[in-house]
């Protein structure tokens, strides 16, 4: 098999989630433990991080990921989902895993595979993952988890710190239709004895599931955004100015408010690390930060083109996303205008997200080439339902963007955002 070949396998004859939604979903432990076995059960031979967390998932795992590799240790990255190329999902030290290797994982994986196994592509891509890691002797290796936490394919590991960032609705006809059972699914993650870090602990009824999930476990429980461990902080044109007890003022190159919650729960965890005989430096520390995209973090109100206008990326797709997203982009709308190039799934809490755009912007709405995707019509009517008026349908998501940036540039917008979908933004990288 050529790599082609074996990515084409992958993905169009394994279920999965982020191509076809519900019917890709499969929940449980049963067949990734099976499907391991068959790799040696290489879960039980790593040392791991665990993330966990409606948003900022991705964000915590690289941040910690890089810091880590920067202090002088191999580390592996599993993150999901991946924007253009498959090996995204997984590095080690920012190097994405060699195509040899996953052709060769998978030949040898499905002479072993029975067919009543049936693996999903995350179970499968977990498995790929975890043997790698394993091969390659990583010192550690940080997992964030696909969905949910409690029955997702990564939480059969016994992680040296769970991370939980946040809990929010989405996914929420998948894990339980509530908060609290969100938060439950969420907490499921947490291991006997190990140490566990939630970012944000402002939402009560959360914090309460989660609370009672750590003493359960006897799980030492710290609540970052309680723990005083940011000083304080404060607005730079590229992210952050922050000024910790511990590693001292550090340059935070993400923009939007979400990530200083996201730091937090980073320096808590570091801190327990530390506290286990990891040497973790002020220097190690921001050479991570400064070397992100390296390590793989890509679209977090990313810069993709500088000028007029500037074209920023974001790969925020929820409302709890979107509600911080709002006001920067209305900052955006006021100072100088704004451009909106958007795309949607179908099967997120839309009639919310739509509340959070800005009103005076233009909007050009498409439709990623994805069977999940919200047809470009219907997401600008209802876009038009909660007042906004000034926008234009153009399906295809390579041609709606040349379409923004010649209304960017009629209009005098200083900026256009280009969002709403991982998959927007991976048609679009791949221009």
């Amino acid at each position: 098999m050529t790599y082609q070949e074996t990515t084409e396998y992958l993905f169009s004859q394994l279920p999965q989630f982020e191509k076809e939604g519900a019917s890709g979903y499969k929940p449980g432990l049963e067949r990734v433990e099976a499907l391991l076995a068959l790799c040696g059960s290489p879960q039980k031979q790593l040392t791991t991080l665990h993330i966990a967390g409606s948003n900022g998932k991705g964000s915590t795992s690289t941040m910690l990921a890089a810091t880590l590799a920067e202090s002088g240790l191999k580390v592996g990255l599993f993150t999901s989902p991946h924007l253009v190329d498959f090996r995204e999902r997984i590095r080690i030290n920012g190097e994405m895993v060699s195509e040899a290797y996953v052709v060769r994982f998978v030949k040898e994986i499905r002479a072993k595979v029975p067919k009543d196994l049936a693996p999903s592509f995350f179970e499968l891509t977990t498995a790929l993952a975890f043997a790698y890691f394993v091969e390659e002797q990583v010192d550690i290796a940080v997992i964030e988890v696909g969905m949910g936490g409690r029955l997702d394919s990564t939480n059969v590991i016994t992680p040296l710190v769970s991370v939980i960032t946040n809990v929010s609705n989405d996914h929420a006809q998948f894990l339980g239709g509530t908060l609290t059972a969100i938060a439950g699914e969420k907490a499921g993650i947490i291991k006997p004895n190990s140490p566990t870090v939630l970012s944000r602990s402002s939402v009560a009824e959360v914090t309460e599931v989660v609370k009672a999930r750590a003493a359960e476990m006897g799980s030492p429980l710290t609540m970052a955004d309680k723990a005083e461990e940011i000083l304080m902080y404060t607005q730079v044109p590229d992210g952050y100015k922050v000024v910790t007890h511990h590693f001292g003022t550090l340059h935070l190159p993400l923009m939007g408010s979400y990530q200083i919650e996201n730091f937090g729960g980073v320096l808590q965890t570091l801190l327990i690390l530390k506290d286990k005989g990891y040497n973790i430096t002020h220097d190690a520390l921001q050479k991570g930060l400064e070397k992100l995209p390296h390590y793989g973090l890509r679209g977090r109100l990313e810069v993709l083109q500088s000028g007029t206008p500037t074209v920023v990326i974001d790969t925020g797709h929820n409302p709890d996303a979107w509600a911080y997203l709002s006001t920067t982009l209305e900052d955006w709308q006021s100072h100088g205008g704004l451009v909106m190039m958007i795309g949607m799934a179908g099967d997120k809490d839309l009639r919310h997200v739509v509340t959070c755009f800005p009103h005076d912007a233009y909007y050009i709405f498409c439709q990623a080439n994805n069977q999940r995707a919200l047809p470009a019509t219907e997401l600008q009517a209802l876009a038009h339902e909660v007042g906004i008026r000034r926008s234009e349908v153009v399906s295809d998501v390579l041609e709606a963007y040349q379409v923004a940036l010649t209304r960017a540039k009629e209009l005098g917008a200083a900026k256009l955002f280009v969002g709403g979908s991982n998959y927007v933004i991976g048609e679009l990288l791949t221009k």
